[in-house]
């Protein structure tokens, strides 16, 4: 019997990129059709996209949801009850597989119950945010990494995490696994990282008040954000040094500066910001921002890997990750209908070397088409540089140049999906990602004390 998809958080991403994989699992009899679940706050939303679908759901529940607001300011948002409608749903399909796409306060609550109740999941980036009173807490990241992992090895199910860089011709099949050979073939360690994401993402001072996709008034920003995808890049290249070094523990210790929207006044040009009607001084006093706790829009890292039976170390990197750079918005007020409402346009530095060997360096960028209204679909061009000591290794160059033009990220993602999907999914698995959000949780706490170091066995 053929499984049911239900779809959890039907947005733009969904209803725009993950559609025809969609058709295709139906097509190939390896689902008999998906189903959404999403807030009734959501309903009209939801309802306009479904109308555009070529291929539509079978159902679509809605649940309610809550938001008081507290006598001192800020909201309570009451968690909608789902566990009927999945009962419900259950009991109508039988056997079904889950794809959590709601914004990322909510993924713990579906993630665990398809863990308990033996369903395939595939849950988008970040796995899950940690909320205490009403602000993200990252301390909690490992516990619940771990309680959640001993709940999966009790049922033989598949539990899987949507991120960029696990299925990319370029950052893969291009990047990685051409490090990973050159490490076998030269027993030489990765001896540092370096990775910055330029993010192009646009918010005005109200937006961050606003906007509840995608916020920043709970305490968390890029990381937990798109910044994800990257942080999960950089995992993987650390992970690697277990090549070299297969026996032993490494210690992540790391030490972070960070911007907030209150900063964001002083970094964004007054002539530009006038336009927007967003040159606020002091916006940070205002009674509106006093409600909340923001989260970053550009934080700033420098890390070292240890060996912890030696303290020597093996890798030193930075990563990067900010909001505060070139974007394609020119629009005042977000126009509706529009995906790419900030204007993000992303370009990602990324470079590992092997100590006084070997160098691979990425560069891959969007390129936006001047002219266009509204740009949703940017092709990326990436340039990878290789340096090499040609001198000592003879199969090698001093310097390779090589270019991929019209490189599209989501043909990762719709490849993660596929196979998810058909049940082959294998390179992006939960228990996969523990390291990646053990590092997720050492950057988010060391924000929390900028300057300071904080240190958590990676792997």
């Amino acid at each position: 019997m053929n499984e049911h998809l239900v779809v959890v958080g039907f947005d733009e991403i969904v209803s725009n990129k993950y559609i025809e994989c969609i058709i295709r699992a139906v097509k190939a009899k390896k689902i008999n059709g998906y189903s959404i679940v999403d807030l009734e706050s959501a309903r009209s939303n939801i309802e306009k996209r479904i109308e555009k679908l070529q291929y539509k759901p079978r159902e679509v529940y809605y649940l309610n949801d809550i938001k008081i607001e507290k006598a001192e300011g800020g909201l309570i948002e009451q968690e909608p009850l789902f566990d009927a409608v999945f009962d419900m749903i259950l009991k109508k399909e039988r056997k079904i597989k889950v794809y959590i796409a709601t914004e990322v306060k909510a993924h713990q609550k579906y993630l665990e119950y398809c863990v308990k109740n033996g369903i395939s999941s595939l849950t988008e980036k970040p796995i899950f945010l940690p909320i205490k009173n009403n602000v993200f807490s990252p301390k909690e990241i490992n516990c619940i990494m771990q309680n959640i992992l001993e709940g999966i090895k009790k049922n033989n199910v598949s539990h899987s995490v949507m991120t960029l860089s696990r299925y990319h011709k370029v950052y893969n099949d291009k990047f990685i696994d051409v490090i990973r050979q050159k490490m076998i073939k030269y027993s030489a360690p990765i001896t540092s990282i370096h990775l910055r994401h330029a993010g192009g993402v646009w918010n005005t001072h109200k937006e961050y008040i606003s906007r509840d996709d995608h916020p920043y008034k709970y305490g968390y920003g890029m990381i937990m954000h798109g910044g994800y995808h990257y942080i999960d890049l950089v995992v993987q290249l650390l992970l690697l040094n277990k090549l070299i070094y297969p026996n032993d523990v490494f210690q992540l210790k790391m030490s972070s500066y960070v911007a907030y929207p209150k900063d964001q006044n002083e970094r964004i040009s007054k002539k530009i910001s006038s336009l927007f009607d967003d040159n606020i001084d002091s916006w940070e006093n205002s009674k509106e921002a006093k409600r909340y706790n923001f989260g970053e829009t550009d934080v700033t890292s420098t890390f070292e890997l240890v060996k912890k039976s030696t303290g020597k170390v093996v890798t030193l990197g930075t990563i990067s990750l900010e909001q505060t750079t070139p974007s394609v918005r020119k629009w005042k007020d977000i126009p509706e209908g529009i995906y790419n409402k900030n204007g993000r346009v992303s370009s990602v530095d990324v470079e590992a070397q092997l100590s006084t060997i070997y160098s691979k360096t990425v560069k891959c960028y969007d390129v936006p088409v001047k002219g266009v209204k509204e740009i949703e679909r940017i092709d990326a061009t990436a340039d990878i540089l290789t340096r090499a000591n040609a001198a000592l290794l003879e199969d090698e160059e001093y310097i390779e140049k090589e270019s991929y033009t019209g490189v599209f990220h989501s043909d990762s993602n719709k490849a993660l999906m596929l196979n998810w999907l058909y049940g082959t999914e294998e390179r992006s698995e939960f228990e996969k990602h523990i390291p990646v959000m053990t590092f997720v949780q050492v950057m988010a706490e060391s924000i929390q004390r900028p300057g300071k170091e904080v240190c958590k066995d990676l792997f």
